[in-house]
């Protein structure tokens, strides 16, 4: 099997799903940090996806919450973006990634 380069985590992508929806919402990060009662650098930090907060599901609840959406859509979000961006291990992963991203509702 030819390697390239190996995904990073889930993680970035997380944060950057929250960013994306906070975003859309017009909320801004000091709400967010307001609700979980963290500063606003930690709540950055999360979206950049250069910390894991230490509470990550009061975190992704405090975002679904604030957004008025099911967290579920965070999740989903995250994980369609880190299919379709990351590197694939092999052809066979990638097909298959490639199908499952189709079955996904528009």
């Amino acid at each position: 099997m030819a390697t390239q380069e190996a995904p990073r985590p889930l993680l970035p992508w997380l944060g950057r799903a929250c960013r994306e929806a906070r975003e859309e919402k017009g909320i801004v990060q000091v709400e967010i940090a307001a609700a979980l009662k963290v500063n606003q650098a930690t709540i950055a930090r999360f979206e950049d996806g250069t910390a894991w907060p230490r509470r990550p599901e009061e975190v992704l609840m405090a975002y679904a919450s604030e957004l008025e959406i099911d967290v579920r859509l965070l999740w989903v979000h995250a994980f369609v973006r880190w299919m379709e961006k990351e590197p694939v291990l092999d052809k066979e992963s990638e097909k298959q990634i490639r199908v499952a991203l189709r079955r996904l509702p528009k």
